[in-house]
């Protein structure tokens, strides 16, 4: 009785052990599945976020790209509008040419007060390999913004330089030229048409060779006396400065000539020996020349367009 008591406990105790061992089995089963489906979870995430991050990059290249361009064609229309300054049209598309960009311009003539010549230019520029557009309208006026007055030719005015270039005299100065040249004295000028001479200015023959009818000059003359010396001839608009209001001298030898006008902010001591004659054609042919443009946008005409 014993020993098949043992038995039978024997036999219970195996079949405990037969059913520990397919509880593992099932357990190590779940586990297993449990792991797949995180393992799959983490790598849809993984997919999922390398996706969204390739996407962002993309997304990202694009916006820079762009924003690139714009930068770009912002800044095309910017060089083209400077050389505008000074250029014809087809000679500033040419020495502004972009091979992937296409430039058009629009040009307005236009007449402001005192029949001042006016430009309108509206300048357009698209990338080639975008549908990016941009486009912005610049005005282009004289510096010389008025002739003299019929009060003014030959004698002074303390509101001059309001009248002429809209700008006091103690704000003025060279740099508001755009090809204005700085000098302190008048020898051996180089060929130009802007000249802005601080101190004593002295002219002979030599000094404005290229000087003529059909090459007026702008010459200011800041704080200090002017001669023309015998046989220099002189065309143009000759503009004395004094900014302490001290009297100033023009000297003209009696073979030398003004021919356009002379005016001053201050009283001038005159001592004219030869001749001064106003020229108004000529004065006009100095405020139409490049040279004394200026060029600026038009505030409100620039946009962006596909």
């Amino acid at each position: 009785m014993t020993v098949e008591k043992r038995k039978q406990f024997f036999n219970a105790r195996r079949g405990c052990q037969s059913y520990t061992g397919n509880k593992k089995h099932q357990e190590g089963v779940v586990v297993l599945a449990v792991v797949a489906i995180l393992l799959g979870i983490v790598t849809f995430a993984t997919v999922t976020t390398s996706q969204s991050v390739q996407q962002f990059y993309t997304s990202e290249k694009a916006r820079r790209n762009t924003e690139s361009n714009q930068v770009e064609l912002k800044m095309h229309v910017k060089n083209v509008a400077r050389a505008l300054r000074s250029q014809n049209v087809l000679s500033a598309l040419t020495t502004t040419d972009v091979a992937h960009l296409s430039t058009t311009v629009l040009v307005s003539e236009l007449e402001g007060i005192d029949s001042q010549p006016l430009t309108q230019f509206e300048v357009s520029v698209s990338h080639d390999s975008t549908n990016a557009t941009y486009t912005a309208k610049f005005l282009r006026y004289p510096s010389l913004l008025r002739l003299p007055t019929s009060a003014q030719q030959f004698l002074w005015d303390s509101q001059l330089t309001n009248w002429l270039f809209n700008r006091d005299a103690s704000a003025l100065s060279a740099n508001f030229f755009a090809e204005g040249e700085s000098l302190t004295q008048c020898h051996n000028m180089l060929s130009g048409n802007v000249f802005w001479v601080t101190g004593d200015c002295v002219l002979d023959t030599s000094d404005l060779s290229h000087n003529s009818s059909s090459n007026p000059v702008l010459l200011i003359v800041a704080d200090g006396d002017l001669t023309l010396q015998a046989n220099t001839h002189f065309y143009g608009l000759i503009v004395m400065l004094s900014s302490s209001h001290n009297s100033y001298t023009l000297r003209v030898a009696s073979s030398a000539s003004i021919y356009g006008s002379y005016v001053s902010n201050a009283p001038v001591t005159e001592q004219i020996n030869g001749t001064a004659t106003l020229s108004t054609p000529l004065l006009k042919a100095l405020q139409e020349n490049t040279v004394l443009a200026k060029i600026i946008p038009i505030p409100g005409t620039s946009y962006d367009h596909d």
